[in-house]
């Protein structure tokens, strides 16, 4: 098993970094690591994930397995049979006493982690994502709680 941590402090509210974590359509605008993502930021709800590596592109299948808004987005990759390959992608959001620190990590395990399927992980590819979240939730950040306002709107209705 190998374990990537990262953290990144960001001089925004815990919702304006909420609404770009679960703006998954925006993703491509953004994002340097994971250039899309098609699905919608529910638990329990399958995603598909694009994601930019050094030998190209690649697509996964993961689930939602735990989404508390403002504070924690996790979802989970894993293969049919038990133990062959498994991958989670966590993000939580500490409240600070200016801004959040964004906690942000990826471990994978299994017998085939490591195989040429997967390209291995990069602290620096996390590390380049939450610099541009930081960006974007910084100087784009009142766009961003007014799409995510809007969005909830939408939502209810």
């Amino acid at each position: 098993m190998e374990e990537i941590r990262t953290h990144v402090d960001i001089d925004a509210p815990a919702a304006v970094v909420w609404s770009i974590l679960a703006n998954f359509p925006a993703y491509g605008r953004w994002n340097p690591l994971i250039r899309g993502v098609l699905g919608r930021a529910a638990e329990g709800r399958t995603i598909e994930i694009r994601t930019r590596h050094a030998r190209g592109e690649k697509s996964t299948r993961p689930t939602i397995v735990r989404l508390r808004e403002n504070r924690e987005l996790q979802w989970i990759e894993q293969s049919r049979l038990p133990g062959l390959y498994a991958a989670e992608r966590r993000f939580r959001i500490e409240m600070r006493s200016h801004g959040v620190r964004l906690h942000h990590s990826e471990r994978a395990s299994g017998l085939l982690a490591w195989t040429a399927r997967r390209p291995r992980l990069s602290p620096a590819a996390l590390e380049g994502m939450n610099r541009a979240l930081k960006q974007r939730a910084e100087h784009g950040g009142q766009a961003a709680a007014r799409a995510a306002e809007q969005s909830a709107d939408d939502r209810r209705g």
